[in-house]
């Protein structure tokens, strides 16, 4: 019987396009360096097509039902092929079709722009939580290239003679396709199970940076010569799609998958710090050799990595005021119940007797609930069946309660009702409520308890009311009612 993994594929699917991978990569890369230029080119361009078969095949075989991000590496996969095509027909096979004009690099640029729509698409959908590692990543491959553009490209265009608008265009692509392999690297080393695919992804990006490097040291000024390195990386990175798109996990390539947030570290500062202040450093340091500084780098790069940085900043802001929301939340409820705590209760109940002491609410009333049963249930079957009782009673009396009003847990199985504006017909009518709610049995890991309560009730209103007074009276009742109940039962 033939076994049937997750994504609805053979079990040995996996393995076949690692395999199908390394061989194709070893294969493409043999003939391409064995052959005369003609057939380099014919290699490149048939290479360059692979992507789009094996998308439309992965799409299917994948059971892909997200197949936005697919679709645009499709679209991008079909302009390198085009690209690709016209430089074989103008230099390997000598018929001229405009391959140098503005019209292919235009092809070749809308590739390049469907890869990096492509891949922020997936570090949004995967990187919901973990934002601020994203970003980080994002801005410390920034800095990492930026000596490499100062200090090894820049040099060899301006050695060339290129223009400022093909070192804008380079610099440009560099710094986002840098940007991105560093959030993409993030997101690959914790991606869950579309983790094969990211890899592969991230291979087929790294691969383009590396062809775009080599790209640039090899220009030459009316000559067609370029290093075969280009070539090469550029199939891998073709390749390296293709393989993502029929590995299974390319099931969950484009899915959301939850992320743990990661804090901001001291080294994490630190590292924004270094990366805010490296460029504009590298781009000034040519004045030190007497030379113009580097107006691209501290313009384009500026414009780049600041917008970054402040996101990281105001995500920080951000975490640091949900970071004080949940200590204020936390200094004010019942960590078990998620009722408010006892201190917040008396501090509330004080602004209430002021209110009613000014004449701004006509009375109040305090209840005050003690479950009967419950240290028996507690010591018998464990704290785990004793904070059951405890939620669920919570939580019924959050149903019982009217709008406005306020419950507490303030220790044990004691429990306060601070009601505004009720007098002793209302409290008694929400006392009634309260015990018939805390009489419904309880279940717990197969076991039903009945708990049952003793509810007290004072009311009070006026220029000399007391909320002490009120809590000690409440408190009065209920131990009254609690031995009345316990009389009866003997």
């Amino acid at each position: 019987m033939q076994t049937i993994n997750e994504a609805g594929s053979p079990h040995g699917h996996p393995r076949l396009v690692h395999v199908a991978f390394a061989v194709s990569t070893v294969v493409a890369c043999v003939l391409y360096l064995l052959g005369p230029q003609w057939v380099r080119l014919g290699i490149v361009t048939v290479v360059s097509a692979v992507p789009i078969a094996a998308i439309a095949v992965g799409i299917r075989i994948n059971q892909i039902d997200r197949r936005g991000t697919w679709l645009i590496l499709l679209l991008g996969s079909g302009l390198f092929t085009i690209f690709n095509y016209l430089w074989f027909m103008d230099l390997g096979l000598g018929v001229p079709v405009g391959a140098a004009g503005p019209g292919n690099l235009l092809v070749q640029v809308a590739a390049y722009l469907c890869v990096l729509g492509a891949a922020l698409m997936v570090v949004v959908r995967h990187g919901a939580g973990d934002r601020g590692g994203i970003l980080d990543a994002a801005l410390i491959a920034i800095g990492m290239i930026t000596p490499v553009w100062e200090f090894l490209l820049r040099p060899h265009l301006l050695q060339i003679g290129s223009p400022a608008a093909s070192q804008a265009a380079y610099l440009i692509k560099l710094l986002l396709l840098t940007a991105t392999l560093g959030a993409l690297l993030r997101i690959a080393g914790t991606a869950g199970t579309a983790r094969t695919a990211m890899n592969y992804f991230f291979v087929s990006l790294a691969t383009a940076v590396v062809s775009v490097v080599a790209s640039l040291l090899t220009t030459r000024i009316d000559s067609d010569y370029y290093s075969p390195l280009v070539d090469l990386c550029a199939m891998i990175g073709y390749l390296g799609v293709a393989a993502a798109a029929l590995h299974p996990s390319a099931k969950d390539f484009a899915h959301a998958i939850g992320w743990r947030r990661r804090e901001l570290t001291p080294v994490s500062l630190r590292s924004l710090g270094l990366v805010l202040a490296l460029v504009p450093v590298v781009g000034s340091l040519p004045l030190l050799f007497g030379r113009e500084p580097d107006t691209l780098l501290l313009s384009l790069g500026t414009l780049l990595v600041i917008p970054l940085v402040i996101m990281r900043i105001g995500l920080l802001l951000a975490q640091r005021t949900a970071d004080q929301e949940a200590l204020r939340y936390q200094a004010h409820h019942d960590e078990l119940t998620g009722l408010v705590n006892r201190r917040r209760f008396f501090a509330l109940l004080d602004e209430a007797v002021l209110r009613c002491r000014r004449g701004e609410l006509p009375g109040l009333a305090v209840l005050y609930c003690d479950l009967n049963k419950f240290k028996i249930i507690n010591d018998q079957y464990g704290h785990e069946a004793g904070d059951q009782v405890l939620r669920t009673f919570a939580e019924r009396l959050t149903t019982a309660i009217r709008p406005g009003d306020l419950a507490a847990r303030i220790g044990g199985d004691e429990f306060l009702i601070l009601c505004p504006s009720a007098g002793p017909g209302e409290a008694e009518v929400l006392r009634r409520r309260v015990e018939e709610l805390a009489a419904e049995p309880v279940r717990w890991a197969g076991h039903e308890f009945g708990i049952g309560a003793a509810v007290g009730v004072a009311t009070g209103t006026g220029a000399h009311l007391s909320g002490d007074t009120l809590v000690t009276a409440a408190d009065a009742e209920m131990y009254s009612r609690k031995a009345s109940t316990s009389v009866s039962h003997h």
